[in-house]
């Protein structure tokens, strides 16, 4: 560092003169040190400085507390990002290809998004990996299905770039594509009868989490066949129909009011599975929650709990993170969206606060 600083120096008769351009000469171990401690709105402005900065940049990722959400505007080239923090305030993504307004994002892992475009005449899928932040693109295999992908779930490894995509492509059939597959493998072992009608699909710490209207069950996959190592009925914390009337307590004369349903998965901290059934009325903003654990103390496979303790719920992602570890997280909290159901309000983005705790 020391010869660094000196050959950046300029000797004259009145002493040493700093070269007002030094800052672009920072070694490049340095500027990737500077570049891990930004966030997302002071890294893209500083790889704009010089293509010194820019190439640092290239080797970094912007180093995100909060969660951003991240919208994809219709026709457009571009992507939009707003940072909960700055009210009010949108951040455009560079130019991200021609087609990016018309594709489909149908699974996230960190900063990777799982793109499809659809050739509707034949019922043709394009899908893609690809980076918000790096820009980087990994092209899959396309493939030919009625229905598109169902349940995908997407993981990838940073480092190595090791990627894992799995998807039903039909009601019964599952695939998988890894790094180095050429074309997409059937998965054998979880075809039907040993899942039909898998609408919510988890990947996490090698377990395949594979949840229908009758049964949840767990396939351990680490290499290329998975085995399966748990199943357990879902009857009684399952709705069976995604939307139906309902009727409010007490009203006279009796009201019925068209609801919407929701049947959903995650896996928490601990490696436990949780299930959550949501109802909300047609035009309406609130949902209400139930939430069932695996029951040990009650002796029942399936009891319902109120409270998440220091933990949130990401219901998208099918997972649960401390909040403490994550700023802007609050605990007991479930954060989701209404992309599943079916009027004017889907495409809202909501946060929903356990209050009610018992023991």
């Amino acid at each position: 560092m020391a010869s660094h600083v000196v050959s950046t120096m300029e000797v004259t008769r009145s002493g040493p003169k700093r070269n007002l351009h030094c800052w672009s000469e920072l070694p490049l171990d340095l500027m990737r040190l500077v570049f891990d401690r930004l966030g997302f709105a002071d890294f893209e402005r500083a790889r704009t400085v010089c293509p010194s900065w820019y190439s640092a940049s290239r080797q970094s990722k912007p180093n995100n507390q909060i969660p951003w959400m991240f919208l994809i505007p219709k026709d457009k080239n571009y992507g939009l990002l707003f940072n909960p923090e700055e009210k009010d305030k949108v951040y455009k993504t560079q130019d991200l290809g021609n087609d990016f307004g018309k594709i489909y994002c149908v699974a996230t892992y960190r900063s990777w998004l799982l793109m499809i475009t659809y050739t509707r005449e034949v019922y043709l899928y394009n899908p893609y990996i690809f980076d918000l932040l790096t820009r980087q693109r990994i092209n899959l295999p396309s493939f030919e299905s009625d229905y598109g992908p169902i349940s995908p779930v997407l993981w990838i490894d940073e480092k190595t770039k090791d990627y894992l995509v799995i998807g039903m492509f039909d009601e019964d059939n599952t695939v998988s594509i890894k790094k180095g597959d050429t074309s997409w493998k059937p998965i054998t072992q979880l075809q039907f009868p040993c899942i039909y009608e898998c609408y919510n699909m988890v990947y996490k710490d090698h377990n395949i989490y594979c949840l229908d209207h009758y049964k949840l069950t767990i396939f351990y996959f680490s290499g290329h066949v998975p085995s399966q190592v748990f199943e357990i009925s879902v009857d009684g914390c399952v709705n069976r129909t995604v939307a139906g009337a309902i009727r409010h307590p007490g009203t006279i004369p009796c009201k019925r009011y068209l609801a919407c349903y929701k049947n959903s998965m995650v896996v928490t901290v601990d490696g436990d599975v949780l299930i959550l059934n949501s109802v909300r009325e047609s035009m309406s903003y609130i949902w209400d929650f139930k939430i069932y654990k695996m029951g040990s103390s009650t002796g029942s496979k399936w009891e319902e709990i109120f409270s998440l303790g220091d933990e949130a719920i990401l219901l998208e992602l099918g997972i649960t993170v401390l909040a403490k570890d994550i700023e802007g997280i609050k605990r007991n909290s479930i954060y989701f969206n209404g992309s599943d159901s079916v009027n004017q309000y889907d495409e809202m983005t909501y946060s929903y606060s356990i209050l009610i705790q018992r023991s």
